[in-house]
């Protein structure tokens, strides 16, 4: 999203129960006995994933019918359920949420309708390059456009699909080091070679698994620099582009370190077209080049950081536990910024006045001051949690979560 972030605790439809995180580190022990029979194995495992495309080919199984892909049903009070995200699409508000929620409002919130939505599965995170077109993702590996303002939404991108790509990837990435270690002739880089095409055979195994559970992991993020070119990002490392208004979306992976697969919780642009990105397990990126290559920032925070928010080199990432951090060189180095409190941070905003909004656990509220080092909190009185935050055309401010839309007004400073 351009100025929003979004909440990351959010209920999943579907639970993988596989575990991709740990791939690699299964792959590391299991080298101990297979270094010197890799070929084998990776033709055993590589049969396993050509049964799983089979299987997603099944007539049957495209046939299989899931509620998720359901249209949306209609809501007596959309503005009142549970909310996980909130833009502007030039004076127009839109906000995203459970069970394949979009709504509208064109009074500056006053009052919303509902928009038909193809889909009834949790949506995540909404953004709008321009007022007219604009991209939601969610669970299920879904990623909805309209062309209509945010009036109706069409199907991009569903779980089957990126599935799929991810089989695909995986297997000309095996082709690739098999390639590679066929050529090769110095001992050390063999070895490297060995090591890299046992990860990838390990990866093929777990994108067949996916296959065979479905559509599960979800994206929380989107984020269009233009109206062609845009990302989509999630759990297990999920990363997509398009540079073509989302007709093709395609894994972005290779130029970004996260071996381990973890998830990518935020992407935000800065002004001068700088790219950011973040994460679990306290990651951290940055990219000049318009997401070709990510560079990492390490030892930021062991944490999660749910959300960043870029205005030009001035730069804030934050998450667990109250934890905010402030960088004024592009993501280069970055410093914590004093909080008192200890509630997370889920999502925020950039305000017209150079400030930022955060909002998170219990209904928190804050706005750091970067200049005097202090902060301004709030807690809304119902001590819902809140996702997002947008500021309208007139300049008031609006917060989102679990109690649905409710305005800033209505929160007491602490």
């Amino acid at each position: 999203m351009d100025t929003n972030t979004n909440l990351i605790m959010r209920p999943a439809l579907k639970i993988s129960p596989r575990l991709p995180c740990v791939v690699p580190v299964v792959a590391r022990a299991r080298r101990l006995v297979v270094c010197c029979n890799i070929r084998r194995v990776t033709l055993t495992q590589l049969a396993c994933v050509w049964m799983a495309v089979c299987l997603l080919l099944s007539p049957r199984l495209q046939a299989a019918e899931d509620f998720a892909f359901l249209p949306a049903i209609a809501f007596d009070e959309p503005a009142q359920m549970h909310l996980l995200d909130i833009t502007r699409a030039g004076d127009r508000l839109v906000a995203v949420g459970e069970r394949g929620l979009v709504i509208i409002s064109d009074d500056h919130g006053r009052n919303w309708r509902q928009a038909d939505v193809p889909v009834s599965i949790a949506l995540t995170a909404v953004h709008f390059p321009r007022p007219d077109h604009g991209w939601v993702v969610g669970h299920a590996g879904t990623i909805l456009h309209s062309a209509d303002g945010g009036e109706s939404w069409t199907l991009q991108l569903d779980g089957n699909q990126v599935n799929a790509k991810y089989v695909e990837y995986t297997l000309a990435e095996v082709e690739r080091l098999e390639q590679a270690l066929m050529e090769a002739t110095d001992e050390s880089v063999r070895e490297a070679l060995e090591l890299a095409l046992e990860d990838a055979t390990f990866a093929a195994e777990d994108a067949a698994d996916a296959v065979v559970i479905g559509p599960a992991d979800p994206f929380l993020d989107v984020l269009f620099t233009s109206a062609e070119a845009g990302f989509a990002v999630g759990a297990y490392g999920m990363l997509y582009r398009t540079a073509d208004g989302g007709a093709n979306w395609d894994i972005a992976i290779a130029g970004i370190d996260n071996a381990y697969r973890y998830h990518y919780y935020d992407i935000a642009s800065a002004a001068d077209g700088r790219l950011y990105l973040s994460g679990e397990a306290g990651l951290l990126y940055y990219s000049g080049d318009n997401g070709i290559t990510w560079e990492r920032v390490e030892g930021v925070y062991d944490g999660t950081l749910f959300g960043v928010l870029a205005r030009a080199k001035d730069v804030l990432a934050f998450g667990l536990r109250g934890h905010i951090f402030r960088s004024l060189d592009g993501g280069r180095s970055w410093v914590e910024l004093e909080n008192p409190g200890r509630s997370s941070f889920y999502g925020g905003t950039l305000l017209e006045d150079g400030n930022a909004l955060l909002v998170g656990a219990g209904g928190t509220i804050l706005v750091p001051d970067t200049e005097s080092r202090t902060v301004q909190r709030w807690q809304h009185p119902s001590r819902a949690t809140l996702s997002s935050a947008v500021q309208n055309a007139q300049g008031d401010v609006l917060l989102v979560g679990m109690g649905g839309l409710v305005p800033l007004a209505e929160a007491e400073p602490l």
